[in-house]
């Protein structure tokens, strides 16, 4: 099963990465000191830029997978609800999320394990799905597994538990929206605040040379203008604690 709660980037998406990484370190080197060699004092950080640009993948496949399962579980529920198993369900879901979201949908690609190792292997549904679950991180997909072995065992209506499960992952998916609609306005004011410093050094630079000159040729200068970046830094970082709500 695919482990959603780490990735890796792949060869090509390691390339782009550094090669943006220098870019980027070459460009805030011209703007903030006209010197390319201060290019290299940006590979320090590589590893924490390049571990915030995987979490925030990680994130976006979790809140992708979350949205699929939640689309999975009316499927099922409506399979169940006309005499199938979950087996069957799962086979018959599976065409369904592909054509939703494509045949590279990264739950229909689980599922398609999960329908393998069940129907062709034998394993035990409960146990497949509970790995499946336990794999994407999401304590939804945890609870609803367990509520799933508890109807199978004790008999109780599986076609409610599923309806239930997906209208809490509605729930939590508005709560979500609507949180993330009430701190985007912050985080673009943040956002503009990180900015405004580049722009205003880029546009001395291009129309009062002479004026911003002091700052490229003194020491004071230097250091203020790395003042100026690490200010930038925390500013950024407390932008990510701000807007980094968990429902």
């Amino acid at each position: 099963m695919t482990d959603l709660r780490s990735y890796e980037l792949t060869k090509r998406e390691n390339t782009l990465f550094y090669i943006a990484l220098v870019a980027s370190g070459i460009v805030l080197s011209l703007l903030m000191y006209r010197n390319i060699i201060f290019a290299v004092v940006i590979l320090p950080f590589g590893k924490k830029i390049k571990s915030f640009i995987v979490e925030a993948i990680i994130e976006k496949r979790r809140q992708n997978y979350l949205v699929q399962f939640k689309d999975f579980l009316f499927m099922a529920s409506t399979s169940i609800g006309a005499g199938r198993s979950m087996k069957d369900s799962i086979g018959e879901a599976i065409p369904g999320i592909k054509d939703i979201y494509g045949e590279n949908a990264i739950l229909a690609c689980e599922l398609d394990k999960v329908h393998e190792r069940i129907a062709i292997g034998g394993e035990n549904d409960i146990d497949v799905l509970m790995e499946m679950a336990v794999s994407s991180g999401i304590e939804d997909c945890v609870d609803f597994v367990t509520i799933y072995s508890i109807c199978k065992a004790t008999g109780a209506s599986l076609i409610l538990a599923l309806n239930k499960a997906a209208s809490v992952i509605i729930e939590k998916m508005t709560i979500d929206k609507e949180i993330r609609e009430l701190v985007k306005r912050k985080e673009s004011e943040g956002l503009i605040i990180f900015v405004m410093p580049v722009v205003v050094i880029l546009f001395l630079n291009l129309c009062a040379p002479d004026y911003i000159a002091p700052l490229y040729e003194t020491i004071v200068g230097r250091i203020i203008m790395t003042s100026v970046i690490a200010a930038n830094v925390g500013i950024f970082g407390m932008i990510q604690k701000i807007t980094n709500v968990q429902v």
